[in-house]
């Protein structure tokens, strides 16, 4: 048959892009070395807001439990959550700011739940700047709202809008089987995904087996429940899909957006559902590799743990940021600043 492509200039090809790939890999990593938030005492606004936010989520989900819950859990993140508001506050920045007052909510949250339970938390003095445990009222922002599994049913009857603010990650289920099809019409709508010129290159590994959803979940270190979910699916993305360097993160743009597709099927479908997310450490990616047999060319994108919902579940709050905060402008003008512009010119 006829082939148009020379061996030796594509051998030759092959070579080049492997050089090209390491440079702008070489670029990458120096790029999140210089920026990312990888020590308490970084300090710029985003790297202190999100070293907040993260221990926030951290104390919500402890807050949530539905049974079993820990009294005196989170010292260590509680910890951490005063240092970054301890950095925030040294820094200058905006003490009405969204990260702020979370964090200093979520501190009133975790000691109204234990002063309610007669738990003594006089050790948050150890930990807790003074300033930040005497703020008391104020906006209520930050700790757990309830989600009812009644209100679930009619999902398919709602709008896009309205399903997508409804959604909200749960991590408890009832122990009872679902339906798989639901599940399955979740999957192949999210076959509609948009993907880098079409290629598709997202494989769903489904496992319904508890103990062996138990062994991953073990690696994956972040469900922290003995009641597994009816379905876990592991969501990759091949790199055979690739065709260039430039491309090398790809597989993670595709893999998210399909992701995204498939959480808000499972919500359409009424089934409870929680994104675990697979920054594992190398060990505990060679594990899961192994358990899932997967293909040296795929990456995992992420965890998904579906199964029913409780009549009642508390769930992180997780409040969202006003859309003012992340929109910009040219210049990283803020978008209230563009809106003003626009509106005298």
């Amino acid at each position: 048959m006829k082939l148009n492509a020379s061996r030796p200039k594509q051998a030759v090809k092959r070579i080049l892009q492997t050089i090209r790939l390491r440079y702008l890999a070489h670029i990458d990593v120096a790029r999140f070395s210089r920026t990312a938030s990888l020590s308490i005492f970084d300090k710029g606004y985003e790297q202190v807001t999100a070293r907040i936010m993260y221990n926030v989520h951290a104390l919500e989900k402890g807050l949530a439990r539905n049974k079993d819950v820990r009294l005196g859990f989170g010292r260590k993140a509680l910890s951490d959550l005063n240092d970054a508001l301890v950095v925030f506050v040294q820094q200058g920045y905006d003490e009405a700011a969204f990260a702020y007052v979370e964090g200093t909510s979520v501190i009133q949250r975790y000691r109204e739940l234990h002063e309610a339970a007669g738990f003594d938390v006089a050790y948050l003095t150890d930990v807790i700047d003074p300033r930040f445990l005497s703020i008391r009222g104020g906006r209520r922002a930050a700790g757990t709202k309830m989600v009812r599994r009644a209100e679930k049913l009619a999902n398919s009857d709602k709008s896009f809008y309205e399903l997508a603010q409804g959604r909200s990650s749960v991590r408890e289920f009832s122990g009872r089987a679902i339906d798989h099809s639901g599940v399955m019409r979740a999957l192949t709508n999210a076959a509609k995904t948009p993907s880098v010129c079409n290629r598709q290159g997202w494989k769903v590994y489904w496992i319904t087996e508890k103990d062996l959803a138990a062994r991953v979940l073990h690696h994956q270190r972040g469900f922290g429940y003995s009641q597994m979910p009816e379905v876990l699916l592991i969501i990759t993305v091949s790199n055979n899909a690739f065709l260039s360097p430039v491309e090398r993160n790809e597989a993670f743009v595709d893999g998210g957006l399909f992701a995204m597709s498939v959480m808000y099927g499972l919500e359409y479908e009424g089934l409870a559902a929680v994104p675990l997310n697979a920054m594992m450490y190398a060990r505990d990616q060679r594990a899961v590799r192994d358990l899932v047999q997967l293909h040296d060319s795929e990456m995992i994108i992420m965890f998904i743990a579906v199964g029913d919902f409780l009549e009642e579940s508390l769930v992180p709050v997780s409040d969202r940021k006003s859309v003012v905060e992340y929109v910009r402008g040219p210049g990283r003008l803020p978008i209230k600043d563009v809106f003003v512009e626009a509106s005298v010119s």
